[in-house]
C-alpha cells in the first residue's frame, strides 16, 4: 500500500490494517491483530486576512484603491473566496456604489503556494457638495 501526498487540504483519514493466516487466508483471531491508521493531513491551506488591519485610507483623487489579502498560516492547495464591496450604511460619512466608487466584486484565486493578492476599487472622481475635490467617505468590503 502507498499512501499519496498531495497538496490539496482534506480531513485526516483512517484505514485498518489485520492480520491474516497465509495458509488458510482466515484473519488471526486476538486484539493485536488488528490496528487502526490515521493518515494525518500535513497540508496547511492557511487563513485569509486583510493586509491593512486598520482602516485603509486612500485619497479620493486617485483614480483606484488597492486592497490586499493575504494568505497567512499556510499556502497548501489551491482555495478561493468570493468577495465584493457594500455600503456600510446610510450615513453622510458612507460612500455611495455609483456616486463615489463602482461597485466590484468577483473571486480570488490563489494557487498552491500563493499568498496574495488584490482587489482593486474605482474611485469616481467628482466634488464633494461644497466643492471640494477631497472626501471623507468609507464603504466596506466583503469577503465570503
Amino acid at each position: 500500500m502507498k499512501i499519496v501526498d498531495d497538496d490539496d487540504w482534506e480531513p485526516d483519514e483512517d484505514f485498518f490494517v489485520e492480520l491474516y493466516d497465509e495458509g488458510s487466508k482466515n484473519r488471526l483471531l486476538g486484539d493485536d491483530t488488528r490496528t487502526r491508521v490515521t493518515i494525518l493531513d500535513d497540508d496547511k491551506p492557511g487563513m485569509l486576512v486583510f493586509e491593512e488591519k486598520k482602516t485603509l485610507r486612500h485619497p479620493a483623487n486617485e483614480a483606484e484603491c488597492t486592497v490586499v489579502v493575504n494568505r497567512v498560516q499556510g499556502t497548501d492547495g489551491a482555495i478561493s473566496v468570493k468577495y465584493e464591496t457594500i455600503q456600510i450604511d446610510d450615513s453622510p460619512q458612507t460612500a455611495t456604489p455609483g456616486k463615489d466608487y463602482t461597485p466590484v466584486s468577483g473571486t480570488l484565486d490563489f494557487k498552491h503556494t500563493e499568498s496574495k493578492k488584490e482587489i482593486t476599487i474605482p474611485i469616481l472622481m467628482r466634488e464633494d457638495e461644497e466643492g471640494n475635490a477631497e472626501r471623507d467617505e468609507i464603504f466596506g468590503i466583503k469577503l465570503y
